[in-house]
Order: C-alpha cells, then sequence, then structure tokens
C-alpha cells in the first residue's frame, strides 16, 4: 500500500506544475483583458512582439542546437501527411456543405485545424512527460512549426485572397488581380515572414557552426527567447475575453465540429500515420509506440492564436468563428492533455509502476473530477448572477443542464474515489492481520509439534 500509493506523486511532480504554469498564466492574461489593464493597441504590440522576436528567436536557438543526424525523419514524415489530410479533409466538408460558398472560410477553417498552439502550450507538456526517457523529444516541435507555416498556411492564405479578389470583383471596386499576381503577393509575405526566415537561418547556422551555437549570440538570444512562453501565454488569455458574448446555432455547430476536427480526429489519425511510417528497430516496436504516443501528445494541443488575424477584418461572422473556436479548442484541450498526457506517462515508467494502471486511471479520473467541479461552480455562480438561469434560450437551457449533470458527475467520482480508497486500506489492513495470524499458527505448530 504504502509503495503504490506514492506512485501517482511520481507521475505528477513534472506534469501538473507545468499544466498550471500555463493556464495559470492564460487566466492572468483573460483577468487583465476582462479589467481593461490592456488596451487593444497594447495587444497588438504584444502579438507582433511574440510572432516578430521572441518566437523566431526561440526557433532559431534550437534549431542551430538540433543534432539532425539522429531526427527520425519518418516521424516528421507522419506529422507532414497527417495535417495535410486534416486541411484538405476541412476544407472539402466546408466546401460542400457552406451555403453561400466562401473561399476564406475554406482557406481559414483548414489552418484552424492544423496550426496548433505548440511552442507555449505543447512543449513545456512534452518535456514534462519525456523528461525521463526521451528528453530530446522537445526538439521536434520546432521541427513540425514550419510545416504549418511554410507549406499549408500559403493555401489558406491564397484561399482567403482569392475571397478577397472575388468580393472586390462584385462591388466593382479596387484593382482586379489576376491568380499569377495573387500567388506573387502570396509568396511574397511567406518570404518576409521572420519565422520562416528564422528557421532557414537555424538550418543553415547549424551546418557553420557545427550544432552549437556561439556563446556571444546565446547570451544575446536567450534573454528574448525566454520571454516566449510567459508573453504568448498571457497573450492567449487576452485573446479569449469577449468572445463567447454572441452565440447562435451555426456558430456553435460550426466551432463544435473545428474543435472535434483538431483536438481528437487529428491526433488520432497522426498517431495511426506513426504507425505505418515509423519502422521497428531490431524487430521492436517499443520505438514506433513511443513515436506514435508523441504524436498523439502533440495533436492535442489547440489552436494557435495567430489565427484570428488571418480573418480579413470585413468578414464578421468568420472573425466571430475564429476567435470562438480558439477560446472553446482551448478550453477543452485542458482536461484531454492532462488525460492523454498521464496515460502515456506510463510507458515512460518501470514495470512495477506500470503495473499500478488502475490505481493511475483512478486518480487521474479523481483529479479530473475536482478540476471539472471547480469550473462547473464558476459557470453556475455566473448562471445565477448574470440571471441567466431564468432565460429561456435554448443555448443557455441546455448549457444549464450539461453543467448541473457535469457538476453531478464529478461530486460521485470523488466520492467513489473515496470510498474506494478507505476499503481498500482497510482490506489491506485486514489482510495484514490475516497474514499475521497464519504466521503464528504456523510457528507454533513448528513448535509444539
Amino acid at each position: 500500500m504504502n509503495e503504490t500509493t506514492d506512485i501517482p506523486l511520481v507521475v505528477d511532480k513534472e506534469l501538473y506544475p507545468a499544466l498550471i504554469q500555463c493556464f495559470f498564466i492564460i487566466s492572468i492574461g483573460y483577468i487583465a483583458g476582462q479589467l481593461n489593464l490592456l488596451t487593444n493597441a497594447h495587444s497588438i504590440g504584444l502579438s507582433r512582439y511574440i510572432s516578430t522576436f521572441a518566437l523566431p528567436a526561440i526557433i532559431f536557438k534550437n534549431l542551430v542546437n538540433v543534432q539532425f543526424q539522429s531526427v527520425s525523419w519518418q516521424f516528421l514524415t507522419s506529422v507532414f501527411i497527417s495535417k495535410t489530410i486534416i486541411f484538405f479533409l476541412t476544407a472539402i466538408l466546408t466546401f460542400i456543405a457552406e451555403r453561400p460558398r466562401n473561399y476564406a472560410s475554406i482557406g481559414e477553417y483548414g489552418i484552424m485545424t492544423t496550426q496548433s498552439n505548440d511552442f507555449p502550450l505543447i512543449l513545456p507538456i512534452i518535456e514534462a512527460v519525456y523528461k525521463q526517457s526521451h528528453p530530446d523529444y522537445g526538439r521536434y516541435v520546432y521541427l513540425i512549426a514550419p510545416i504549418s507555416l511554410a507549406i499549408l498556411n500559403p493555401i489558406g492564405f491564397f484561399l482567403i485572397e482569392m475571397q478577397k479578389r472575388l468580393d472586390d470583383q462584385r462591388k466593382h471596386r479596387g484593382k482586379i488581380l489576376n491568380n499569377f499576381q495573387l500567388l506573387s503577393i502570396v509568396i511574397r509575405n511567406i518570404s518576409r515572414n521572420p519565422i520562416i526566415i528564422c528557421t532557414l537561418l537555424g538550418v543553415i547556422f547549424n551546418q557553420i557552426f557545427k550544432q552549437h551555437l556561439p556563446d556571444i549570440i546565446e547570451y544575446v538570444i536567450t534573454p528574448i527567447s525566454q520571454s516566449f512562453t510567459a508573453t504568448s501565454l498571457f497573450y492567449l488569455g487576452l485573446t479569449m475575453v469577449g468572445k463567447l458574448n454572441r452565440l447562435h446555432a451555426h456558430l456553435v455547430i460550426t466551432v463544435f465540429l473545428l474543435s472535434m476536427m483538431k483536438l481528437i480526429i487529428f491526433p488520432l489519425i497522426l498517431r495511426q500515420a506513426v504507425f505505418f511510417l515509423v519502422k521497428p528497430i531490431n524487430g521492436s516496436l517499443n520505438n514506433t509506440i513511443d513515436y506514435s504516443n508523441l504524436g498523439f501528445l502533440y495533436g492535442t494541443a489547440p489552436t494557435a492564436p495567430s489565427v484570428i488575424f488571418y480573418v480579413p477584418e470585413s468578414n464578421l461572422a468568420l472573425q466571430a468563428i475564429a476567435s470562438t473556436e480558439l477560446v472553446v479548442s482551448t478550453l477543452l484541450a485542458g482536461p484531454i492533455i492532462l488525460v492523454s498526457a498521464k496515460m502515456i506517462n506510463l510507458r515512460t515508467l518501470d514495470i512495477k509502476i506500470r503495473d499500478s494502471y488502475e490505481l493511475l486511471l483512478t486518480r487521474t479520473a479523481f483529479d479530473v473530477s475536482i478540476l471539472s467541479l471547480f469550473c462547473t461552480i464558476i459557470v453556475l455562480i455566473g448562471f445565477v448572477v448574470r440571471n441567466r438561469w431564468l432565460n429561456i434560450s435554448s443555448i443557455h437551457k441546455y448549457t444549464f443542464i450539461f453543467v448541473g449533470l457535469q457538476m453531478i458527475l464529478s461530486i460521485w467520482t470523488i466520492v467513489m474515489h473515496y470510498i474506494k480508497y478507505h476499503l481498500l486500506a482497510k482490506s489491506s489492513t485486514i489482510f495484514d492481520i490475516g497474514k499475521n495470524i497464519h504466521l503464528y499458527t504456523k510457528i507454533r505448530f513448528i513448535l509444539f509439534r
């Protein structure tokens, strides 16, 4: 009992601090936005600092130090294929279902389901999960980022610009561009992107400096790169303010489908792609399974905040969907990342700890239920304070019912956890007493035989 009850502490000591750190900084940014401590101009300036300086610096620094000869290119190919499948699947479904047809929506939805909030949110989780077993897995996040930025996003940009051209043509104003001019504009904007430039420079200087950044350059870049995580998470919380004010049936269904495509279908497709492409080493599947779990965990990352800036300012409906999906996917990603990381962590532990799967599963359900109960209480307080529980809106009515059911489920899980733990402790005590009686009887039989 003493050995097994300490196992969740071993599993959680790296994972929980990383999760708490990420979502605490997000909540601080959200509170700052709610209190109007930062204006819209401040938000734009913070975004430009992140995308122009902090993110390029951290990508450049890590790519210079990457040992490319030890990188699994099969895994990177799996990520590229999976993202491509998701991008075009989303685009095709949008092309079929949306009326009237809008190419900007097709491109934006494809970007939303493939561009992950990987550096600030999922990278600390990967480093926490694989700190002992595979400390080099975090480098793949820096190699995956250019897949969306340099290959898939340009397709979405081209579709968004095409819709702008069609809208201008309908209104008979402005200069009408042909497809070649449109493509050249997209390519020129991509070539000027600081992230793409620093990715190429990182690969070039990786060979020049022999996988080791000079001390002088490292001293200059390190403070800028270290500022990325906190500022980007703070900005994410800032962008979540006021995004759920205007909900209607079409928006809710669209956001739900996009979130499921990003958080559920993409991780599953990526995991299967890894199984097909990453070959076993010496007949052992351990390498393939580890990479497949890494791919699944990476796939659970929510949508990146930068997708909001790709939407044309004139398309208010698409802006509402993009901003709402960003909030929903971030909130849904929390419990999904928690459960996925803890289950994947079983493979990174030794056999003795792995045998306590049932105990770890119960503890995970208990932890998630506590978080769920806390969140449901906050939602119900919001209903009471704003008198939304008296609102006859179907969205509010069903939300109130779902929140109530979730609260009941959380309380039930917490109560059953304590009952099961109490019974387990009692059965262990009874077993120890019975074991001692059996030993005492055996000794007496030997002595007085």
